[in-house]
C-alpha cells in the first residue's frame, strides 16, 4: 500500500475538457475475497447509471458539471488497482475534485445497504456465468487463474466467497484500501 499521504498532480495539455483519476493500490489478485469485495464496491460506487456517483454527480445535479464518472477495479498479479475517473467542465476543476472527494468520504460514512450489496452480487454472478459461455471465455478464465492468481482452485471457491461477503466485510475493505489519504490524484485540464 502507498504511504498514508495523498498525492496530486495537475497537468495542462491541449484538451478541451477536464479529466481526473483517483487511484489506489489494492491486494494481490490471489486474495480473491478482497478482490471480489473491491469489485462489489466499484459497482456500487460507479459502475452504472444507478451507481452512487452517477446519481449524485450527474443525475441529481442541475449544473451539468460532470460528463462522466465511474469506478473501476483491475486485478493484477502483483497488486490490484482501484480507480475513480471523471470527465468534467475544466473551469470547475476544484469543485469537481471536491465533489469526488465528498463521494469517497460518503462511502465510509453512508453504510452500503443490503440492497446495494445484493444488486452488485447479482451483477457479478451474471458476469461470472457469462465468462463460461464459450470455450474461448473458459480458456481465458483458466489462463487468468493460472497465471495471474497462481491457483486454479480459486475459481472453484469464487461463488462461495462471493456469497459469504457481508456489508461489514465491505466496510473493512473500504477502510483498508480506499482511504482518501492513500490515493494518487491525476488531473488533466486545458492549457488555456
Amino acid at each position: 500500500l502507498l504511504s498514508r499521504r495523498q498525492r496530486q498532480m495537475c497537468i495542462r495539455d491541449s484538451v478541451n475538457t477536464g479529466y481526473a483519476i483517483f487511484g489506489w493500490l489494492g491486494p494481490k489478485a490471489c486474495d480473491i475475497k478482497s478482490t471480489i469485495e473491491l469489485d462489489i464496491i466499484s459497482i456500487i460506487l460507479g459502475d452504472s447509471t444507478s451507481s452512487r456517483m452517477y446519481q449524485n454527480l450527474i443525475e441529481k445535479r442541475t449544473d451539468a458539471l460532470f460528463n462522466m464518472v465511474s469506478a473501476e477495479h483491475y486485478q493484477f498479479k502483483d497488486g490490484d488497482n482501484f480507480f475513480v475517473q471523471a470527465n468534467f467542465k475544466p473551469e470547475a476543476k476544484d469543485l469537481a475534485i471536491d465533489l469526488i472527494k465528498e463521494e469517497l468520504r460518503k462511502l465510509t460514512e453512508i453504510r452500503i445497504t443490503d440492497a446495494e450489496l445484493a444488486k452488485a452480487k447479482k451483477k457479478i454472478k451474471t458476469r461470472f456465468a457469462y465468462s463460461a459461455e464459450t470455450v474461448s471465455e473458459i480458456g481465458e478464465t483458466i489462463g487468468y487463474y493460472m497465471t495471474v492468481c497462481d491457483d486454479l482452485k480459486l475459481v472453484e471457491q469464487y461463488l462461495a466467497d462471493l456469497d459469504s461477503i457481508t456489508v461489514e466485510d465491505l466496510n473493512e475493505t473500504i477502510k483498508k484500501y480506499l482511504d482518501i489519504k492513500n490515493c494518487v490524484i491525476s488531473v488533466l485540464t486545458p492549457e488555456k
